[in-house]
């Protein structure tokens, strides 16, 4: 009987890096802390990417039955009700991303067809238009995702690619003095300030290396997991780190660092970049856009699904309504895929409220949808390291191990817990040191998140009693044993 193929090393890393690395996260930190993200993203990847990645490894090899979902991480440490309750922490960040991706989208398109932002004075254009977005991408996930997949990973290398050429040919035409930086260097502008506007974007940075869950069932897959997937793991991070470093380096080479726009910085540096070469630049950026268009698209109706058959993989039965389990022979949940649409949808209308109160321009608009996404994802993290410092505390030995020494492995766990709580407490601090604070902003970013975790429990709870209910009826309707 032959034997199922081992995934190779490059394998793994190479699957992480597409899933983690995107341009937008590059121009997004850039705008908000200037040149301070380049030694910001050496700090991120050794002392949160890396270690994240390898305590999810570990959780995974203790559970060789499981599939590597993120539940089984944290019922591992948490029990059942806290990891169904991490869980939906994870579900719910992936909403709340959907949100912003679908809003955003609508941006990219704009820049695709025109070559310019033309909601830029109509912010309150972009949620209704978002909505139409989300229920566009919704209705294709509902058709399968197969074809979508296969041609997100290709499409996905080939963007990566185009845009290394990107990174490499910048650097090289300014290090060859073939071209002047476009942002003035000095140490002080390296240098991070630890200050409130600092940690206000720590949660981007966090977001930015977001995803090393995606590789945790892999491990099962690879052969000598225990160095193989170290192995990966250290590889991925120093391709990410290598990617946003040089990257930062290139947009700052390509555009003045204190003038980029986060709505539309992907794009004016693919501009800057054509111009660089000589080429006609708004064609060659509006091509650009729209094949991120176009494999973006594909990537969020893969995206739209794999949250669902994630959360549904491990949990008990019982713990959510039946017609949200429903699925067809393909395995897709449509019920529960439309339900995702109409959260979705809400969630992309509710920055209305801001917009409302006095938000405006598109820049501000991505700010308020970055701190969402970011802010919502780092809570599930807080539970897989509290997980993994519980099970490390309690001597359980995995076959895969980050650390030998169980007093490193906790402190490792709690630097990471340490981190994530800073991240969530550091998302919109910067709305709070305005001399007009935008309550209805602050509202939005800290308890949208909560609320719907808090929607969860409720519906966790209603749909175990009713299952009690239930079994408890049909025990006492069945004939007595003879």
């Amino acid at each position: 009987m032959n034997q199922p193929r081992k995934l190779p090393v490059t394998t793994v890393a190479l699957l992480l890096v597409v899933t983690i690395y995107g341009f937008a996260n590059i121009t997004d930190n850039m705008a908000a802390i200037g040149l301070a993200a380049i030694p910001s993203w050496f700090a991120v990847g050794l002392l949160y990417f890396v270690p994240l990645s390898l305590m999810m490894a570990e959780l995974s090899s203790m559970a060789p039955e499981k599939r590597g979902g993120i539940y089984s991480y944290m019922e591992l440490g948490l029990g059942p009700r806290w990891a169904f309750m991490g869980t939906w922490a994870y579900f719910v960040a992936n909403l709340v991303y959907l949100q912003s991706v679908c809003s955003r989208l609508v941006i990219n398109v704009s820049l695709a067809s025109t070559g310019r932002d033309v909601f830029e004075g109509v912010t309150w254009l972009v949620p209704p238009l978002g909505v139409a977005c989300c229920l566009g991408v919704t209705w294709l996930s509902a058709r399968g995702v197969r074809i979508f997949a296969r041609y997100v990973g290709a499409a996905g290398q080939v963007l990566l690619v185009v845009t290394f050429g990107l990174i490499l040919v910048t650097i090289a035409m300014v290090l060859g003095g073939w071209r002047e930086p476009a942002t003035a260097y000095g140490i002080a502008d390296l240098r991070p300030d630890l200050n409130l506007e600092y940690f206000s974007t720590f949660s981007w940075l966090l977001f930015a290396v977001a995803g090393a869950e995606v590789a945790g069932p892999y491990i099962h897959d690879m052969k000598n997991p225990q160095r193989s997937f170290a192995r990966a793991i250290v590889m991925a991070a120093v391709a990410v780190g290598a990617l946003y470093v040089l990257g930062s380096f290139a947009v700052s080479f390509l555009l003045p660092v204190g003038s980029l726009n986060k709505a539309t910085a992907v794009y004016d540096s693919w501009y800057a970049f054509a111009g660089l070469l000589g080429l006609p630049a708004q064609p060659v950026a509006r091509v650009v856009m729209t094949l991120i268009v176009l494999i973006s698209i594909s990537a969020y109706v893969v995206w739209m699904e794999s949250p669902i058959r994630a959360m549904f993989a491990d949990v008990p039965a019982g713990t959510f309504p039946a017609f949200l389990l429903r699925r067809d022979e393909s395995g897709t949940h449509h019920q529960a895929l439309w339900t995702q649409g109409a959260v979705v949808s809400l969630l992309i209308l509710v920055p209305l409220f801001s917009i409302a109160t006095g938000l405006s321009g598109s820049d501000r608009l991505v700010s308020l949808l970055v701190d969402l996404s970011s802010l919502a994802l780092v809570i599930p993290y807080l539970f897989v390291a509290l997980s993994y410092v519980r099970v490390r505390r309690a001597g359980v030995r995995a076959p895969f191990q980050m650390a030998r020494s169980t007093p490193v492995a906790v402190g490792i766990g709690l630097l990471v817990f340490g981190l994530s709580a800073l991240g969530y407490l550091g998302a919109g601090l910067y709305a709070l040191q305005a001399d007009e604070i935008d309550w209805v902003y602050v509202a939005i970013v800290y308890l949208g998140p909560a609320l719907l975790i808090v929607l969860g429990l409720m519906l966790r709870r209603a749909s175990l009693r009713r299952a009690a209910i239930q079994a408890s009826t049909i025990s006492a309707s069945a004939p007595p044993a003879s």
